[in-house]
């Protein structure tokens, strides 16, 4: 029978209509997979302290983790990384997904942020010493620690001591032997630096009377002062220089071996930052709401009789509402700040010369991680902590 135009044409249609829809499923098949070729990015700014813990955590993710993963973190200090933060160059839009500080985010930062109309939340995740360090040769001290009294190191910062046989230290260190007259070479961060608000900050509020040149992030130091960029060139400078001393998280100057005062703290007790219990400053103190104002919260001179003098939190800074970023980066952001207070995470911590957060703390940031708005829908990561044959295998597993 012969078949009339109408009926070719609908069959012509149905086919073109069938090659169509083979086409549309090949596209988002295609669609599909670029999209989970497509790497999950997370990116931070801040402080250099805990740098090396900060990449050795994200390598751990990116070879754990089935999905891909562009995770990067840049150390270019705390008062940078509070600038990026905040975003005032950038309509008040962060540059990067988180920032870290060992110092609570400045008044004038945090209200800029809420007069831009957002909400920002503080989360400490360890608390680490800054310590004082030194290269007075061994011989000239017998290898014990140099002891100096916050009184004396505010005087020596600011040169009003200037000689290592001065009588103030001479009689803290009645072994001291040193060429007379030598110089002190007092060596400080050049740029925004945690670690020069924290010394600063201590320095002020233990010695008024010895430290007139202020405290915070910046300060302007005395000319016959020696200048240093980043932790890496304090660490430089007193690895070159022989009769230096300057200020450095910790455990930075603990892995290269240099010699550290023993600081006088409110007890009276003289002890280096490796002998001192450093979680024990944040015992029994009091904290703001985790989207509040955190400028004056700090960990200085507390008592106790192992308690290191100049103890501070590293933090998280984090926007409250999360809901309008990509829901795989906002899991790997949960992820990434969980782990911090996680078994594997406060171990990790230790290997860096840090000291996990107390229950108490973890309890308060695991509260302030659920009171934030994350995107509707979103798939959170899970750790296989222990073989989890199959669905260990799946996208979102770390």
């Amino acid at each position: 029978k012969r078949r009339s135009y109408a009926e070719v044409q609908r069959e012509l249609m149905v086919s073109q209509i069938g090659s169509l829809e083979a086409e549309v499923q090949t596209l988002r098949a295609t669609t599909a997979a670029v999209t989970a070729a497509q790497p999950i990015r997370l990116h931070g700014s801040g402080t250099t302290n805990p740098s090396k813990y900060f990449w050795q955590v994200m390598e751990l993710f990116r070879e754990r983790a089935r999905m891909q993963l562009h995770m990067t973190y840049r150390a270019i200090g705390s008062s940078s990384g509070q600038f990026e933060f905040v975003g005032e160059d950038n309509d008040f839009a962060p540059f990067n997904d988180f920032g870290s500080g060992d110092i609570p985010m400045t008044k004038t930062n945090y209200d800029a942020v809420k007069a831009a109309g957002h909400d920002m939340v503080h989360i400490p995740f360890a608390t680490s010493a800054i310590a004082i360090f030194h290269s007075v040769p061994a011989s000239a001290h017998g290898g014990s620690a140099i002891k100096l009294t916050g009184c004396v190191l505010a005087k020596i910062f600011s040169r009003q001591i200037k000689t290592w046989d001065d009588a103030e230290i001479v009689a803290l260190n009645p072994g001291l032997s040193v060429p007379a007259n030598t110089n002190i070479k007092v060596v400080h961060r050049v740029l925004g630096s945690s670690s020069t608000s924290g010394t600063t900050e201590y320095l002020e509020g233990v010695c008024p009377e010895s430290w007139s040149l202020g405290s915070g992030s910046t300060i302007t130091w005395p000319d016959d002062t020696f200048t240093a960029e980043g932790s890496g060139g304090m660490a430089s400078f007193i690895q070159e220089n022989e009769y230096a001393i300057g200020y450095l998280d910790a455990g930075h100057g603990h892995s290269l071996k240099f010699q550290e005062v023993a600081l006088r703290n409110k007890d009276g007790q003289s002890l280096t930052s490796e002998q001192a219990n450093i979680g024990a400053a944040a015992d029994g103190t009091t904290f703001p709401a985790a989207d509040a104002d955190w400028s004056e919260v700090n960990l200085y001179d507390k008592p106790g009789a192992t308690t290191w003098p100049i103890t501070v939190f590293s933090y998280f800074y984090v926007r409250k509402d999360l809901s309008t970023m990509h829901p795989h980066t906002a899991a790997l952001l949960k992820a990434f700040l969980t782990f911090s207070w996680s078994e594997e995470g406060k171990s990790l911590l230790g290997d860096f010369d840090f000291t996990p957060l107390p229950d108490s703390m973890v309890t308060f940031n695991e509260n302030t991680v659920t009171s934030m708005a994350w995107p509707t829908g979103m798939q959170e990561f899970t750790f296989e902590t222990s073989t989890d044959s199959g669905p260990g295998a799946g996208d979102m597993i770390i």
